[in-house]
């Protein structure tokens, strides 16, 4: 218990028992000034100021468990850029590291070291909310949207946003100094004189429970829970790359539909990038003569919802739909076209979705695509859709992200299935049904199945475990099993994908599986634990090097994935996805994966190896 100087002269002169400590946190607001404090656990202090032009005049108070933010404009009006809060924080007194998350899907989230962050203007830098190039530039001692530091053996405290209607949110930590920051992205926000604009509620939590605090965080923002049971599903890209003819889907297709009925049944099967003529015209190519309408029906005639990739916010400058709208596309301040990422060879604009014209032509695709039978969507590179730029309104990235995901929802309607990629993870909370939580598990210039890219996956997913069964169901990615993996290696991409709580994609060709593999793959009572919450056991004493993705990953192979996961419903994972053997303590009972038994103790793994225990 620590009381200070102060008080505790106070006491001596009273001759009074020192009071119990709080029984819970204390939250203070003082004009732009909040406050934070726990008595035993913790204290943080931010006084903010908001940026831009015109007199702005910045208030803050408490809201219940939240904080309101509010600027005001003086009596010329003015433009809010974004506000800066800037203070200190302090927990028990032990070593603290930061569990950081990344802008969008792709982006690192783990738990890394604590490294102050640079400075600009008194702002820290941060990057990744632009196009995919811009993950890699992603800055330590940062954290979008919401951010943590803890101890691993003590107390833990959270900062964040609850929602991202305006705005984007990030923040930043030194050892000592805390930053939470609004805006200042490239966002404009016209005020009229007196006109004033609440921001999303700062939410501040404190506890022994790391990954509690982030579940604790993502209950409080309003959104989309889940409604319908995840799946079991196969995807084409991993195999084929784009490359994948209707010749080779058919082929996939026969065989899922003729599983051996000991197997789990495939519920989806989703086509991928490379059946359009290009982005942004959405037509099947030459590959698949059965066009759109027919390949789904072909599909759904094998039992299975048809599922379809498409990049919503992106038009190829190649395409008649670009070449005839002059007008439909994202600019910055000085009136040029926003070239975001010169991606497969080709050049992309992005749509702006608040232009009425393009809102109903991509209304029309998304529509039309459901009509013709597609009522699973996987709809990637979503964070085209929150670039700050000029566009038909006047909004920020943020609102015009609403905009585009409300069209995208109400355009296939609540039956259909939509999967986010590549998106902003905050903003897309209340429009998806699942969510990417990691980057790519393969590449094509490196096709096939790696321990550090699985590895680099499972971290990611281990940091955004909290956001599984809340807001949506994670997806981490296709279960990859084919060779080079060992078939221990194959048992642990099993288990991986168990831990992960979401959705089950398998992404080999069935041909390519040998009975033992595609017996692991779908395992009725393994795939029966889909779709269950999962928590990673000691999440903070597991850290991780910061790099920009999985390529990174396997040159320096320095990420740790939490060992030991709880699965709801009284399953367990064991994972060693390092390059080591490593002991850790089994639970007991019947492992899945093998059909072993043993009582409770110790157990080691070998790299790349996985187990799912259950009572």
């Amino acid at each position: 218990m620590r009381f200070s100087l102060a008080a505790l002269v106070s006491l001596q002169l009273c001759g009074c028992e020192p009071p119990p400590p709080a029984a819970g946190p204390v939250r203070s607001a003082d004009g732009a000034t909040l406050g934070f404090d726990w008595e035993g656990h913790g204290a943080l202090s931010l006084t903010g100021v908001a940026m831009g032009e015109g007199t702005l005049d910045l208030a803050v108070a408490t809201s219940g468990d939240t904080y309101a933010v509010t600027v005001t404009a003086g009596p010329e009006g003015g433009v809010l850029e974004g506000v800066v809060f800037d203070g200190t924080w302090a927990l028990g007194g032990g070593e603290a590291v930061l569990w950081r998350q990344g802008y969008q899907s792709w982006s690192w989230a783990g738990v890394t070291d604590i490294e102050a962050p640079a400075l600009v203007d008194g702002v820290p830098t941060v990057a990744g909310d632009g196009d995919v190039e811009t993950i890699a530039a992603e800055t330590a001692g940062t954290s979008w949207w919401a951010g943590l530091v803890g101890e691993p053996d003590g107390d833990a405290l959270l900062v964040g946003a609850v929602g991202a209607a305006h705005t984007k949110f990030y923040v930043a930590f030194s050892e000592t100094r805390a930053w939470a920051v609004y805006g200042t992205r490239g966002e404009r926000i016209p005020l009229a004189a007196g006109e004033s604009v609440t921001l999303d509620p700062l939410w501040i939590g404190m506890g022994d429970d790391a990954h509690g605090l982030w579940t604790a965080w993502a209950e409080t923002v309003p959104g989309r829970a889940p409604t319908r049971d995840a799946w079991v599903g196969w995807s084409d890209w991993y195999q084929y790359y784009g490359a994948a003819t209707e010749a080779d889907l058919r082929e996939n297709l026969v065989a899922a539909a003729n599983l051996d009925d000991t197997l789990a049944p495939v519920e989806v099967f989703q086509v991928d990038d490379g059946w359009e003529v290009a982005w942004g015209q959405w037509e099947t190519n030459d590959q698949f003569p059965s066009g759109s309408a027919g390949f789904a029906a072909e599909i759904a005639g094998h039992g299975m919802v048809p599922g379809l990739w498409m990049a919503p916010f992106y038009v190829a400058r190649s395409t008649d739909t670009y070449a005839a709208h002059p007008d439909w596309w994202v600019r910055d301040r000085e009136g040029e076209e926003l070239s975001h990422g010169r991606l497969s060879g080709n050049d992309y604009a992005i749509l702006d979705v608040t232009h009425p014209d393009a809102a109903a032509w991509l209304r029309a695709q998304i529509a039309t695509k459901v009509a013709d039978g597609w009522t699973y969507l996987k709809l990637d590179f979503l964070y085209a859709g929150a670039v700050e730029g000029v566009r038909y309104a006047d909004v920020t990235g943020a609102e015009a992200y609403q905009v585009g995901m409300t069209l995208l929802r109400d355009a296939m309607g609540e039956d259909t299935w939509f999967l986010a990629c590549g998106a902003p993870m905050l903003p897309t909370v209340g429009h998806a049904d699942s969510w990417r939580s990691g980057a790519d598990i393969a590449f094509d210039v490196d096709p096939d199945p790696r321990r550090a890219y699985l590895r680099w996956q499972a971290r990611s997913t281990a940091a955004r475990a909290f956001a599984n069964g809340v807001w949506w169901w994670n997806d981490a990615d296709n279960l990859l099993l084919r060779a080079p993996f060992s078939s221990g290696e194959a048992n642990g991409a099993v288990a991986a994908n168990v831990a992960s709580g979401g959705v089950w994609l398998l992404g080999d060709a069935f041909a390519v599986l040998d009975a033992e593999r595609l017996a692991a793959a779908l395992d009725p009572d393994v795939v029966a634990l889909a779709g269950a919450t999962t928590a990673p056991a000691d999440p903070l004493a597991f850290v991780s090097g910061f790099d920009a993705g999985p390529l990174m990953e396997a040159g320096v192979p320095d990420d740790e994935v939490p060992t030991t996961w709880t699965v709801a419903g009284g399953a367990t994972v064991l994972l060693n996805l390092g390059d080591i053997d490593r002991t850790v303590d089994g639970p007991g009972g019947l492992e899945l994966l093998t059909g072993a038994t043993a009582s409770a103790g110790p157990r080691t793994l070998a790299p790349g190896a996985g187990e799912v225990w259950v009572p």
